[in-house]
């Protein structure tokens, strides 16, 4: 057996200490995973209830694109640049506010010819040949009088506008609704638990978990091509669903 002395004094120590943490640490680990296994499980009552509330929009979101196309690049650019800003000049003339118009998309792409060489049917490799390039420019604008979104989709087209992606309606403040929606989930759910707890003979004590889900039907979408646009477009907004759904688990005395 090795002697010691001062030169590994410190070796002898250190490995002593290290030696004791350990079993200390798979005593202390042990201790843990037996007070937890000896826990017991508590009995709970997990019921969901819903919330469902129908409002009128008081927005229409209306996406449009000004599409240009030119075998110069500088000329699509300058044309659709132009017709965009007269687009915008229209919409604000038309009481739509700077900060609720909005730009989606600027996407400028090469179009290609590849069957330029080809005389026939036989498989020809033809070297990509420049035909145009296109550039799309896409805008949002919220429409905040619904009064006015037939009229003034209805002129986009003499503005600049040559396609509309899609018009919704949608609640630009829908925090109440989301309320009044939850309060009646969460009545639901307490009715559902107590009517539950009175059939099976419990007695229902503090409620320890609770979550929700929101969601409601997809705002109505409409596409238009530039030949459909109407000089005053027949558009209803009709009515908006917001559903509250959530989830109560009491704990059973």
């Amino acid at each position: 057996m090795a002697k010691i002395n001062p030169s590994n004094f410190w070796q002898y120590s250190l490995g002593i200490f290290l030696i004791v943490a350990s079993l200390v640490t798979l005593v202390a680990g042990w201790s843990i995973a037996s007070f937890v296994k000896n826990i017991p499980a508590k009995n709970t009552l997990t019921v969901s209830g819903e919330g469902k509330i129908y409002a009128k929009p008081d927005v229409a979101i209306v996406e449009m694109s000004v599409i240009s196309q030119n075998k110069d690049v500088k000329v699509v650019q300058n044309e659709n640049n132009q017709k965009m800003q007269q687009v915008v000049n229209f919409l604000k003339e038309s009481g739509i506010d700077e900060k609720d118009i909005k730009t989606l998309q600027y996407n400028l792409q090469p179009e290609y010819d590849y069957n330029w060489c080809r005389t026939g049917d036989s498989p020809i490799y033809c070297p990509p040949k420049l035909v145009d390039y296109i550039l799309t420019q896409s805008v949002q604008a919220k429409i905040r009088d619904l009064n006015r979104v037939g009229e003034i989709i209805g002129h986009l087209s003499s503005a600049g506008v040559n396609q509309i992606s899609s018009i919704s309606f949608t609640i630009d403040d829908d925090a109440a609704i989301k309320a009044t929606a939850r309060k009646e989930a969460i009545v639901e759910a307490k009715k559902k638990a107590q009517t539950m707890a009175e059939e099976a003979n419990i007695q229902l004590g503090k409620i320890i978990g609770l979550s929700e889900s929101i969601s409601g039907a997809a705002p109505q979408r409409m596409v238009f091509a530039k030949d459909n646009i109407e000089a005053s477009a027949p558009i209803e907004a009709g009515t908006n669903e917001v559903v509250v759904s959530v989830s109560v688990t009491y704990e059973i005395k």
